[in-house]
């Protein structure tokens, strides 16, 4: 079976993706920095721990060999402070350059594969490149750095851009968490006025959009530059709140129109034009049929 190597494997979707392809009969390796926590359930991985030197990633990728590489590793801020900017570069255009390189220089020639993770937050206004923010940035200049390997050293790559994910475990506070930790103890939201639309993804379906991408690069001998957008339901932020509602059997005291919206929210996010889904790939898992699991 294939072996791969996982970046960001100690956060929500790379820890879901490191079981998925155990489960499937992958060997899988985790990349992670010497602080990062993985979970005890992935004893069966080999973790490289990377102290941020391209010549020990080098060193990383020929003892791993994999045969494709999930890069999930990113540092996200919905908004930065001047301080923030290091290790926003770091974290999203240095790690991916550094990917590149120990890929095409450690592993044999033509056995170069990655699957990359974007951010439909590159599209701020429509389908061309607009960054909603300094992440958006930053994701854009990790995939202008893939470029150059993709065209110079024969690095075959898939970039999966997602919009928002939801699921069983996330601890990372998003919208929809807070609004079912509300239902359950009653305390009151304020909210935006919540008229923008989100594009959501039960995080299985993402996880699914990730192996079937690795799984187009390891069936084709041709280098591949591609980019897919991985989007779900798409909804009004104040329609989430009856579904959960229904979901959770409560009352939500929801406040609408007390929060401004943020700076350069977006209202309307990017939709995919044909030729931009994933061959092969189709969301299965509805929202309100997966949210009685978040209050389980």
């Amino acid at each position: 079976m294939p072996c791969a190597l996982i970046t960001g494997g100690g956060g929500f979707i790379g820890a879901r993706l490191a079981r998925r392809l155990l489960g499937d009969g992958w060997t899988v390796d985790l990349l992670a920095r010497p602080s990062t926590v993985v979970d005890q359930d992935l004893s069966a991985v080999t973790i490289h721990r990377f102290d941020g030197a391209t010549e020990g990633l080098i060193a990383i990728m020929a003892a791993a060999r994999p045969d494709t590489v999930f890069h999930l590793a990113s540092l996200y801020l919905a908004e930065h402070k001047p301080a923030d900017l290091e290790a926003l570069v770091a974290s999203n255009v240095l790690l991916t350059g550094q990917l590149a390189e120990a890929m095409t220089v450690a592993l044999p020639a033509g056995s170069a594969r990655l699957v990359s993770t974007g951010t439909a937050w590159q599209h701020y206004r429509g389908s061309g490149y607009v960054p909603v923010n300094l992440y958006a940035a930053t994701k854009q200049a990790g995939d202008d750095l893939l470029r150059y390997y993709i065209d110079a050293r024969r690095l075959s790559s898939i970039t999966l851009k997602l919009f928002d994910t939801f699921g069983q475990g996330d601890t990372r506070r998003k919208l929809l968490q807070l609004l079912v930790d509300a239902a359950a103890s009653g305390q009151r939201l304020g909210m935006s006025p919540g008229d923008q639309i989100m594009d959501i993804s039960h995080v299985d379906d993402v996880v699914d959009a990730f192996v079937v991408a690795g799984h187009r690069l390891l069936t084709t001998t041709d280098s591949l530059d591609e980019s897919y957008f991985v989007s779900g339901e798409r909804l009004r932020v104040r329609d989430l709140v009856p579904i959960v509602e229904r979901a959770t059997g409560r009352t939500l005291d929801v406040a609408f129109g007390e929060r401004p919206y943020r700076a350069r929210e977006v209202m309307v996010p990017v939709a995919p034009a044909e030729g931009q889904h994933l061959p092969g790939w189709i969301p299965r898992r509805r929202l309100a049929d997966m949210l009685p699991t978040l209050s389980a």
